[in-house]
């Protein structure tokens, strides 16, 4: 099994980011979400998101599944 892509999804109209390896959730980019990075490993995605997060006083979500893939 291939493991998944993660990507930081953002909407700065509703001051969100999202961390996710889901295929599905790339709809949103329909819905006013953008991909601005993408990675391999779930920990540097997260950390990514996280800092811009920060600098922008975003809220940040992800799925708690994926956080806790070994």
């Amino acid at each position: 099994m291939m493991s998944p892509r993660y990507k930081v999804f953002v909407n700065r109209r509703m001051g969100r980011v999202l961390v996710s390896g889901k295929p599905e959730d790339e709809a949103l980019i329909n819905e006013g979400w953008r991909v601005i990075h993408e990675e391999d490993d779930w920990r540097a995605a997260f950390e990514f998101a996280r800092d811009y997060a920060d600098k922008h006083d975003y809220v940040l979500e992800w799925y708690i599944e994926e956080a806790l893939l070994p």
